[in-house]
C-alpha cells in the first residue's frame, strides 16, 4: 500500500489491535460453497522460501513482468542468500548463485527442452506444507509428451533444500527423460581475480564448490539416488572437447556430461544429470539437494544429513513442520466450509512465514523484486507482524518488533524503508509516520496475546519514544505530525496516519497501564483526544478538520496550510473505521462508507485507492508500465478494510462476498495478490505480487469474519468534555434527540465480567453546564429490565474531587473491583430501588452520606437499553468547581446475580472528563 518510485528492473543474473474478541464481532456461520472458490489463472513470478534460521531462496519465473527484458532464464531458483550463525551482515545481501536451473531432453523422441526460457507459461506457488511447486507448462506454446514440475522443499532448520522433478508421461509408451540439474555460481570477486574451486566428491556423488576466495560460502549439489553424470566446469567454456566445458553445452550437444572432477575459474557451473525412464501414463519423481554453509566441513555435514534420509522423507518433514506450525495458530477451517477461502488463509500465512527474513524478521515489500527491489517498508512489515500475532504465530511477530526497535530513530520515529537483507536504512520518501502508530499497536497486541512481561519491558523504552513522538508533535490544528503516509504523494495530515496515531496512542496508554505509569497514560490520552477532535472537526472550519460535512465523508487529508483536501474520495481513510477511531455504528461512518463504495467500487467487490488513480495504468511511476489496462485498479487491501468494517456492522453477507472476491483475485495456488488487480483482466497485477501485507490483511479480515479478532483499539481512559444543558425526564420520554450534539465514546462490547449484555457498556456520553453533569450510557443489547424486575442492574458514576482538593481516594469500587484511577465520590442507583445515593471515601472505604434529591434520579429506557443521569457538580467536589478542571470519571453498570443476589461491578468506561464552558469546543469522541 504505497506509491513508490520505480527502482529499475531486478532479475536473477506489500489496531491494528486485535486482542480479545468483542462480542459485537459475532462469529458468522460457516461460509459454504458447492465447490471451492478458485484463484485466478495468473501466476506469481517470484516467491521466497527460507529454512527458518539463516537461508533464503527466491524462485523466479522466466519473465518477472511485461517490462522484464532479461528473459534468458527459465523457471529457476534465482537467488540464494545466507547469513552464517544467524547474523545479518553486508554479505547477507549477496546472492550466492546466478541461477539454479533444470534442463531437459526427451531421449526417446530425440527432442531437447534446454532453451528453458521457452517455458514461458511456467507457474509457481507455495502449498500449505511449505513446498514450492513449480509447473513448467508448455514449451514454446506446445504441450510435451512428458510434463515437468520442479518442487523445492527448503527443510526447516536444515542447511539444504530438496529439489524434486515431477515427470508425468501422458502418452501410451514409456519415455526416457534426461535431466540436467545445474547451478551457476555467482562469484562476486571474479572482477578482482578471485576464483571458485569446484570438485566432484565421488563418495557422496556430489559437486562441491568452494567460494571462499571471494569471501563467500561453500555449496554442495548432490543427488538422491545415483546420478548419470557430473560436471564441474567453466561457464565461459563452450567447446565440448574441453574437459572444463560448461555443463549445459555438453548436455545440449549429446545429453551426457564429461565427468570433469575439478575446476578453478572465475565463473563456475556445477551440475549433475540423470536419465529417468517414465512408464506410460505414469509419474516418476527424481530428486537432488543443494546445501550451503560457511565452511566446507559444515557444507559436507549438511550434505550427509540430507543423504541420511530419502527425498520423500525430507519433503514429509517439511510438510509436517508447516502443518504443525499452522495448527499452533488460529484456524478458519470451521469458519469457511468453502475450502477455497480457508486454503487462501493458510497459504497467506505460509507465504508470510516463508517470506520473512529468518534472521532479522523483516518482510520485503513484494516477493517480485522488479518493482521495489529488496526494500522492507516499516509500515507494511509492522502490519504483517501484527497479523502474524493475531493468527497466533507470536515468535515471528516478536522477531520483527525486536528488530524494529533496533532501528528506531532517537525521536521515536522510523525510516520509511530498510534493506531486506541487512536491515540497513535505505533512503526513500520521508517521512511516513504511520509506522509509529502501528508499532505501538503491534507491541501492545503481542503483549496482550502472550502475557510476555520480558517483551513488555524490552519494548517499553521504545514505546515511550514513539508515543512521545506523536504526543509531542501535536500541531496547533490538533493533528499529529504531517507525513507522506500510505500513498507517498504529498506531505499532509493524512487520515490514514492520523488514524494510526490515535489508535497507537490508545495502545500506548494501555501499555503504560501495564507498566503502572498512569501519568504517561493520561498524557497520551490527552494527545489522542486532540487528534480525535480534529478528525471530527468540519472541513469548512479554520483550521480545517477531516469531516467533509457537505459531502458526508472523511477527507483523505488536510493540507499543511490547514485547508481541506476535499477530493478525491480516498479509501485509505477507511482505516479510521478499521481501528475504531471512528465508531462504525455512527451515522458519519455509514455515510462515509456509502460514499467510498459508491465512488470507488469496481469489479463488483473491488475498491480502488481513489478517483482517477492512474498508477499501474498511465502513470510514469508504474512499476511495469500499463498492467491495469484502465484507471482505478482495485486494491485488495482496500477491499479487506471494508470487509472488516462490514463485519463490525453485522453485514457479514457482504463481508463474505468481499472475502470470496479476494480469493478469486489471488494467483495460482492461492498466492496473495500484489498491490492491485486489473478490473479489465480480473487478475492480480504481477509486478508487485506477492505482497505479504496484502495477504496479512486477508488474514485479519478472515479472522474478524470468524469472530476471532477485533482490530479496534479500546483505551482504558479517554479524554472528554462538552458543554450542554440537557433534560432528563421520567422514563427518558423524548430525551434522546437532545444527545445528538454530544460526543460519545465507545467501549469494547463483550468485555463485561458476567457476560450479561444488559450490563455491558456499548458507549457513554457526558456533557455539563455550570450546575450539573449529564451522563448517558448505552448498553450492548439494546434493552434493560423494568423497575424492580430481574435481572436487576445498577448504574454508578465514580469521580475524583472536581474542586482539586486533596480528598481521600480509593481505586476499589463499591463491590470490590479495581478502578483504573483514584476516585473520591460515587453516585449510584439500582433498578431495585428508587433512591439516588451519594458516597464519599473515608479511611479507604465507601461511606454513604446522603440521598441526592435536588435532581431527578437516574432514568432508563427498557426498550433501548439506555440510561440517563443528572449529577450535580457539587456532588463530585468538596468545594466549588471551575470549568477547565479535568478529573477521572468512571461510569459503571452493576449486575445482580439472580440466584445469590450478590452485586458485582460488571463493566466500566472511564473518561478524563473536563468541565467545559459554553465557549469551549467539545472534545471527541464520536458523533451520533
Amino acid at each position: 500500500m504505497r506509491f513508490r518510485r520505480l527502482v529499475g528492473s531486478a532479475t536473477a543474473g506489500a489496531v491494528v489491535i486485535a486482542g480479545a474478541v468483542s462480542a459485537s464481532v459475532l462469529a458468522a456461520g460457516p461460509a459454504g460453497a458447492a465447490s471451492p472458490t478458485q484463484p485466478s489463472a495468473e501466476t506469481a513470478r517470484s516467491l521466497y522460501m527460507n529454512n527458518w534460521s539463516d537461508t533464503t531462496g527466491i524462485w523466479m519465473a522466466p519473465q518477472l513482468a511485461q517490462t522484464d527484458s532479461n528473459t534468458q532464464y527459465g523457471p529457476r531458483l534465482g537467488e540464494l542468500h545466507y547469513s552464517p550463525n544467524g547474523a545479518a551482515s553486508a554479505a547477507s545481501a549477496v546472492n550466492q548463485i546466478v541461477d539454479y536451473t533444470g534442463f531437459f531432453r526427451d531421449e526417446t523422441h530425440g527432442v531437447k527442452y534446454d532453451q528453458v526460457h521457452n517455458f514461458s507459461a511456467a507457474t509457481g506457488y507455495l502449498d500449505s506444507g511449505g513446498i514450492l511447486r513449480s509447473d513448467y507448462g508448455t514449451y514454446s506454446g506446445t504441450a510435451m509428451p512428458v510434463s515437468i514440475g520442479r518442487d523445492y522443499a527448503m527443510v526447516p532448520n536444515q542447511h539444504f533444500m530438496v529439489v524434486t522433478y515431477r515427470l508425468t508421461n501422458t502418452t501410451g509408451s514409456a519415455v526416457t527423460m534426461n535431466v540436467l540439474d545445474s547451478v551457476h555460481l555467482n562469484n562476486t570477486g571474479a572482477g578482482s581475480g578471485a576464483t571458485v574451486h569446484a570438485t566432484y566428491d565421488s563418495t557422496r556423488d556430489a559437486d562441491v564448490a568452494d567460494m571462499s576466495a571471494s569471501g563467500q560460502y561453500q555449496i554442495v549439489l548432490g543427488s538422491f539416488g545415483a546420478s548419470s553424470g557430473h560436471q564441474v566446469g567453466d561457464d565461459t567454456v563452450s567447446n565440448t572437447a574441453s574437459a572444463t566445458v560448461a555443463p549445459w553445452y555438453a548436455f545440449d550437444a549429446n545429453g551426457s556430461l564429461p565427468g570433469n572432477n575439478s575446476v578453478t575459474a572465475g565463473n563456475v557451473d556445477i551440475a549433475l544429470s540423470k536419465q529417468v525412464s517414465v512408464p506410460a501414463n505414469s509419474t516418476v519423481n527424481t530428486s537432488f539437494y543443494l546445501a550451503i554453509a560457511a565452511t566446507q566441513s559444515d557444507a559436507l555435514a549438511a550434505a550427509d544429513t540430507a543423504r541420511a534420509s530419502s527425498d520423500t522423507s525430507w519433503q514429509q518433514t517439511t510438510t509436517t513442520d508447516y502443518a504443525n506450525w499452522l495448527a499452533a495458530g488460529k484456524r478458519v477451517t470451521s469458519t469457511f466450509t468453502d475450502t477455497g477461502l480457508s486454503t487462501a488463509y493458510d497459504r497467506s500465512l505460509v507465504v508470510m512465514k516463508q517470506t520473512q527474513n529468518p534472521v532479522l524478521g523483516t518482510w520485503p515489500a513484494a516477493t517480485n523484486p522488479i518493482a521495489y527491489g529488496y526494500k522492507t517498508w516499516i509500515r507494511d512489515s509492522a502490519v504483517t507482524a501484527l497479523a502474524m500475532d493475531t493468527a497466533g504465530h507470536h515468535a515471528e511477530a516478536a522477531k520483527y518488533f525486536n528488530w524494529l526497535i533496533s532501528v528506531q530513530n532517537s525521536d521515536g520515529s522510523f525510516g520509511t524503508t530498510y534493506n531486506e537483507w541487512t536491515g540497513q536504512y535505505v533512503s526513500f520518501v520521508q517521512p511516513e509516520n504511520d509506522s509509529v502508530g502501528i508499532f505501538l499497536m503491534g507491541a501492545l497486541r503481542h503483549y496482550q496475546q502472550t502475557g510476555d512481561t520480558t517483551f513488555l519491558n524490552a519494548m517499553w523504552p521504545a514505546v515511550q519514544k514513539s508515543a512521545g513522538f506523536i504526543a509531542g508533535g501535536i500541531q496547533s490544528n490538533g493533528f499529529g505530525p504531517s507525513d507522506f503516509s500510505i500513498w507517498e504523494e504529498a506531505q499532509e495530515y493524512n487520515a490514514f496516519t492520523q488514524a494510526t496515531y490515535e489508535a497507537g496512542l490508545g495502545a500506548a496508554e494501555l501499555y503504560a497501564q501495564a507498566e503502572g505509569d498512569t501519568a504517561l497514560a493520561d498524557s497520551w490520552s490527552s494527545a489522542a483526544g486532540s487528534i480525535a477532535t480534529a478528525l471530527q472537526r468540519s472541513s469548512l472550519a479554520s483550521p480545517a478538520g477531516m469531516w467533509n460535512g457537505p459531502s458526508n465523508y472523511y477527507d483523505r487529508a488536510v493540507n499543511t496550510d490547514n485547508t481541506a483536501r476535499v477530493s478525491p474520495v480516498d479509501s485509505s481513510s477507511d482505516m479510521l473505521l478499521v481501528l475504531g477511531v471512528i465508531d462504525t455504528a455512527s451515522s458519519r461512518a455509514a455515510s462515509h462508507v456509502s460514499t467510498v463504495t459508491s465512488d470507488l467500487t469496481h469489479d463488483t467487490y473491488g475498491i480502488a485507492r481513489y478517483q482517477g488513480d492512474d498508477f499501474y495504468y498511465t502513470s510514469p511511476y508504474s512499476p511495469a508500465g500499463n498492467e491495469a489496462l484502465a484507471a482505478e485498479p482495485s486494491w485488495p487491501q482496500m477491499s479487506m478494510y471494508l470487509a472488516i468494517q462490514e463485519v463490525f456492522t453485522g453485514d457479514t453477507a457482504t463481508a463474505l462476498n468481499r472475502l470470496t472476491w479476494y480469493v478469486t483475485r489471488t494467483a495460482t495456488g492461492y498466492m496473495p495478490p500484489g498491490e492491485a488487480t486489473s478490473n479489465v483482466t480480473q487478475k492480480p497485477i504481477v509486478s508487485t505480487m506477492v505482497e505479504p501485507v496484502t495477504g496479512a490483511w486477508y488474514v485479519l479480515a478472515a479472522l474478524a469474519y470468524g469472530g476471532q479478532t477485533d482490530t479496534r483499539v479500546y483505551p482504558t481512559v479517554t479524554r472528554a468534555g462538552a458543554n450542554a444543558t440537557l433534560t432528563v425526564d421520567a422514563g427518558t420520554t423524548g430525551d434522546w434527540p437532545q444527545w445528538s450534539s454530544v460526543p460519545y465514546f465507545t467501549d469494547r462490547v463483550g468485555d463485561n465480567a458476567n457476560g450479561d449484555p444488559d450490563t455491558d457498556i456499548r458507549n457513554v456520553a457526558v456533557a455539563n453546564d455550570d450546575s450539573n453533569l449529564y451522563v448517558r450510557v448505552d448498553n450492548a443489547d439494546g434493552h434493560l429490565p423494568n423497575y424492580q424486575t430481574a435481572t436487576e442492574f445498577g448504574v454508578d458514576v465514580y469521580s475524583a474531587d472536581y474542586s482539586g482538593a486533596a480528598s481521600a481516594t480509593t481505586t476499589v469500587g463499591i463491590d470490590g473491583s479495581t478502578l483504573p484511577r483514584p476516585v473520591s465520590y460515587l453516585v449510584a442507583r439500582r433498578s431495585s430501588d428508587n433512591r439516588y445515593l451519594h458516597y464519599h471515601v473515608a479511611n479507604g472505604a465507601w461511606v454513604q452520606d446522603a440521598d441526592i434529591t435536588s435532581v431527578i434520579a437516574p432514568q432508563w429506557d427498557p426498550a433501548t437499553g439506555r440510561v440517563e443521569l443528572v449529577i450535580p457538580r457539587s456532588a463530585l467536589a468538596s468545594s466549588s468547581t471551575a470549568n477547565g478542571t479535568v478529573q477521572p470519571l468512571t461510569i459503571e453498570l452493576e449486575h445482580q446475580n439472580p440466584t445469590t443476589l450478590a452485586w458485582t461491578e460488571d463493566d466500566t468506561s472511564t473518561l478524563l472528563y473536563r468541565l467545559t464552558g459554553s465557549a469551549t469546543a467539545a472534545l471527541y469522541g464520536n458523533v451520533r
